[in-house]
């Protein structure tokens, strides 16, 4: 650690100064340059979202680019541009996933926006689902199956717990929900749409043990219908006795499941309604003060940021006693939690076949980012302090060797540096809304009125014609803003 601590102070200055150069023309955190995309999403100008995204985020925000740009395309009906943004994605994560990329020596002098960015799991995960849609809507269920394939291959994996250098009491819940029982029980779907019936069950079983374990740490609700998929796919396939397993590891699966579930006669099909809701919430930066302590070297500056960050919540006995030399300003992010979604549930009924189906929620994106956001807190929190310190010891080291006037031109060059990466996928929705409907064949219009926490209807919308095939699958999916 002595070697660094030397390094930045024969050069510190240099790269420091030059290092304001480039933050003083671009100071604003990706939240900030971002700010008009949501708006621009939701009144539907997907062209002005698509120039929002473009110019507004820079090189080592590659990945966010093409996924945002994905997820607009998607919006906007331009299915296989969506697809193409979605695989351009997938590939870059993989190659910042295996690739050693040597950014951390400037992170540590100016901010950790000048790392390229790496999706979370959870992000990752998104992108077979919007692409497998995406399919859906180009009539090509085969290849949406491969994006189901896809997905559980993802929650097989790690979940790229390691990529963001996670210490390991921080990773537990973050390990858990590595698996993600929506995209289970949607892969099912998928599946059993194209008669694959062995993996339909498969993928419906991974979806009940997971929604059994999960469904109170993500705040969703177990799908209604799951226990009649589980049940109708192992029937088919002479598993009896596995069911009757799969009831006995999951008896919050089955009390869930709905007594309306209708049979799937010669003449009717299924459609499944998915209904997305709010955004995940955004990082916005923080700002704090923390101490240098006269006397001290600092020659292991990675002990001190850790010593520093346990004593954030206590700092007067960690000052208590000590001669403070120097207060570091340092910018974190912090993920800030919106307002409540007004919108607590749908109602999607076609008034003609009177049937009607109230929306659980199936999906939690906001919960997720959530338990991300908390499991990787202390290592960001420790890479800030750390940040700050090495450019404090920069300061200190020209200021000795060059004098006041430098150490003071090293100190704003520190400070001009200082910003928090509050970049993320913004335009993720809060939830998933899930309902599913057996109708007769035909084009039916489906009325979604929105239900406030009390079930008065706040609003109403038409998806206007639905294509029911006999002994087929219909899957609609709508952004409600």
């Amino acid at each position: 650690m002595r070697t660094r601590t030397t390094l930045f102070a024969t050069t510190g200055l240099q790269v420091l100064v030059l290092a304001a150069v480039f933050a003083l023309s671009g100071c604003a955190t990706y939240s900030s340059r971002t700010a008009d995309l949501r708006p621009q999403l939701a009144e539907g100008d997907f062209e002005a979202a698509l120039k929002t995204i473009d110019t507004e985020t820079g090189s080592h925000d590659r990945l966010l680019t093409l996924l945002e740009r994905g997820l607009v395309l998607h919006y906007a009906d331009r299915y296989a541009e969506s697809n193409a943004a979605f695989a351009a994605a997938e590939q870059l994560a993989e190659d910042l996933y295996t690739k050693s990329v040597s950014q951390g020596v400037i992170s540590l002098v100016t901010s950790d926006e000048s790392i390229d960015y790496r999706a979370r799991p959870y992000e990752l995960a998104m992108v077979p689902y919007y692409k497998a849609l995406n399919y859906l809507y180009l009539g090509e269920p085969r290849e949406a199956v491969v994006e189901a394939r896809r997905a559980e291959e993802l929650q097989a994996g790690e979940g790229g717990l390691n990529g963001g250098g996670l210490r390991e009491q921080d990773r537990g819940d973050l390990a858990r929900i590595a698996t993600d029982p929506f995209l289970l029980w949607f892969s099912g779907m998928l599946h059993e749409q194209v008669g694959e019936m062995n993996d339909a069950f498969i993928s419906y079983r991974n979806a009940a043990a997971a929604y059994q374990d999960l469904h109170e740490l993500l705040a969703v609700d177990i799908p209604p219908a799951l226990a009649d998929d589980l049940a109708r796919t192992a029937y088919r396939l002479g598993m009896a006795g596995m069911l009757e397993q799969v009831r006995k590891d999951c008896p919050a699966v089955f009390a869930a499941a709905s007594p309306d579930t209708a049979v799937f006669g010669a003449d009717t099909g299924r459609v499944v309604v998915l209904l997305e809701t709010g955004y995940v919430p955004q990082k916005t930066q923080v700002r704090f003060d923390l101490p240098v302590f006269g006397g001290e070297t600092y020659d292991d500056p990675d002990y001190w940021s850790w010593e520093l960050y346990n004593g954030m919540g206590n700092m007067q006995a960690m000052t208590a006693g000590r001669k403070i030399e120097y207060w570091i300003s340092v910018a974190a992010p912090e993920l800030q939690d919106g307002p409540p979604d007004p919108l607590a549930a749908c109602r999607v009924a076609d008034t003609d076949a009177g049937i009607a189906r109230t929306t659980t929620v199936a999906a939690n994106l906001s919960r997720q980012a959530r338990i991300t956001f908390d499991a990787e807190k202390p290592t960001i929190f420790f890479k800030t302090i750390l940040r700050g310190l090495t450019k404090y010891l920069a300061t200190r080291g020209v200021r000795k060797k060059s004098g006041k006037i430098a150490g003071w031109l090293a100190n704003i060059a520190g400070a001009a540096t200082e910003k928090a990466d509050t970049r993320s996928w913004s335009t993720l929705p809060d939830r998933i809304l899930a309902a599913r409907l057996e109708l007769p064949t035909g084009e039916h219009d489906l009325r979604v009125e929105l239900l406030d926490e009390r079930g008065q209807v706040r609003g109403v919308q038409t998806i206007a014609g639905v294509g029911v095939r006999a002994g087929g699958w219909t899957f609609v999916s709508r952004r409600i803003f």
